[in-house]
């Protein structure tokens, strides 16, 4: 009986036509795994980076309006006494000792039949959220029953440190000052504000004020004869020769930037 053994060419075919070993497939589907996960991770740092700088876009962003706000706050101080309604009058410009806060009258707003001036009481203050608020009242409302116009400028505040030049050249925290007297209209030559954020970062401003103190003899409004009792009174009321001073002001600070005045209207709508 003869057998045939399968030729050469016979087994060259038959080993083409075998398949992957186990070996094999195995370290194709962990190198896939491994590239898989690679891939995810990569994907995953991209999208992290692309979140934390849109965040810090809009905080950046948030911010800059916030100091916008500020300054065109402080660029249009009046010396003008607020009702406090219990009677008596809050001075023109005053700070909380306790804690960060910052009222005074501003001037430069849009003028209304309820508010034919066009002065505002502003207030700044840190509320419980760890959010910086300013809140708007006409000059001819009241605090006492009435919360005003609220506008939250910034978010995650870790404190607002606020601090006015006095008349020894020093910067203090308290206005008026403790250890000076000054008039219920008296107004700081200089303001620097820092915003402190949660994450550690802050920021400051050197804010030019208006050099408004009748009690030291000096005006920066312009009219350089008033000082005393007399000017508090007639700045007060709003007429006579204190008043054209206090109008001098407008025109001395507020006025010759008229074009403010539409964009103050975007920033404190419905203050009236």
């Amino acid at each position: 009986m003869t057998r045939h053994l399968p030729s050469r060419s016979g087994r060259a075919t038959q080993k083409s036509q075998s398949g992957f070993t186990l070996v094999e497939a195995v370290v194709a589907l962990m190198l896939l795994a491994v590239m898989s996960v690679m891939s995810y991770q990569a994907v995953e740092v991209i999208l992290g980076a692309n979140d934390r700088s849109r965040t810090t876009l809009s905080n950046e962003s948030q911010l800059h309006r916030a100091w916008q706000v500020i300054n065109r706050d402080l660029f249009h101080l009046r010396p003008r006494t607020f009702a406090d309604g219990l009677g008596s009058k809050e001075s023109a410009y005053i700070t909380d000792p306790d804690q960060f806060g910052v009222r005074f009258s501003r001037g430069g707003g849009p003028l209304t039949s309820t508010n034919p001036t066009g002065v505002t009481r502003i207030q700044y203050s840190l509320n419980s959220e760890n959010q910086l608020e300013r809140r708007s009242w006409p000059v001819t409302a009241t605090s006492l029953n009435d919360d005003g116009n609220l506008l939250i400028l910034l978010n995650n505040v870790d404190d607002v440190e606020i601090e006015q030049l006095s008349r020894a050249g020093v910067f203090l925290p308290d206005w008026p000052p403790i250890n000076e007297t000054h008039s219920p209209l008296s107004l700081p030559r200089m303001i620097r504000i820092t915003i402190i954020m949660l994450d550690g970062s802050e920021t400051s401003r050197l804010i030019p004020g208006l050099a408004f103190d009748p009690r030291a003899g000096r005006n920066g409004l312009g009219s350089g004869s008033s000082s005393g009792r007399g000017s508090d009174t007639d700045l007060d009321s709003g007429s006579s020769s204190g008043s054209g001073s206090a109008s001098g002001s407008g025109s001395t600070s507020g006025n010759s930037n008229n074009s403010d005045d539409g964009d103050d209207k975007d920033e404190v709508e419905g203050e009236s």
